[in-house]
């Protein structure tokens, strides 16, 4: 029998606060998360902050591309689009460190995407501000760049990583889980099927699917053994009470 799921909240719980923000964070902590799923761009000074797109301008009052910012100058902007965003004011773009502060006070796992950065140094940077918050026994770092993903390899051998891929599985994924160990597949399930795990989980690969926020898409993958799934929301919201707590580990 598969063991459940542990559920990863997509940008924070974002179908019930503003993506990628504190209160997006705290609402999952709240609602009993495994883990949460950041997405994270380095200013121009070497600052690790947490926004999803390419540009600030869907989500704040600025415009411009995220990684050209300076952190005083990102620090600027505020927050003005997003789900419930009329119960927030006030809020920013957040910093990895306080993302991770929140993971911390509520013993979540955190699913650190890598977006864009400047230098190979700042990738140091990265992993050394998770050493240094306590949280690298309780991350992930994931990406769609299997370089990246490498050069943090080369960086730490230990910390878990998680190559992204909206493309169906390919050999060369397995391939490239064997470099990275300890690795996982992290799949688009628009693009995979349950058997597609089953084959991975039979290489002895662990799989995780984003961004899964209907119970019915959820469980054939979970049967399969998907060890992870991202949401939007609550999945477990319909099950028995305590049905998600096996999770929880």
């Amino acid at each position: 029998m598969n063991m459940k799921p542990k559920y990863v909240a997509h940008r924070g719980l974002s179908l019930h606060a503003p993506e990628n923000t504190i209160p997006a964070f705290e609402l999952a902590g709240k609602s009993g998360f495994w883990g949460i799923e950041c997405d994270t761009y380095c200013t121009t000074n070497g600052r690790w902050i947490v926004h999803h797109d390419r540009t600030v301008d869907r989500m704040t009052n600025g415009t411009g591309r995220t990684k050209d910012f300076s952190y005083e100058e990102i620090r600027k902007l505020h927050i003005v689009a997003g789900n419930g965003i009329d119960d927030y004011s006030n809020l920013q773009i957040p910093t990895l460190e306080e993302v991770l502060s929140v993971c911390l006070s509520y013993g979540m796992h955190a699913f650190i995407e890598i977006e864009e950065y400047h230098q190979d140094r700042d990738l140091e940077k990265l992993v050394s501000l998770v050493r240094g918050s306590g949280m690298l026994g309780q991350c992930s770092f994931i990406c769609f760049n299997a370089d990246d993903l490498l050069k943090v390899r080369a960086i730490d051998d230990r910390v878990p990583l998680g190559y992204l891929s909206s493309k169906p599985p390919a050999a060369a994924d397995l391939e490239l889980i064997g470099r990275l160990r300890p690795a996982f597949l992290d799949y688009d399930y628009r693009s995979t099927t349950p058997e597609d795990v089953r084959n991975c989980r039979r290489a002895g690969i662990d799989v995780s699917m984003w961004t899964v926020n209907d119970q019915e898409i959820s469980k054939p993958f979970e049967d399969a053994g998907a060890v992870y799934i991202t949401t939007d929301t609550i999945l477990w919201n319909a099950m028995e009470p305590g049905d998600h707590s096996s999770s929880k580990n």
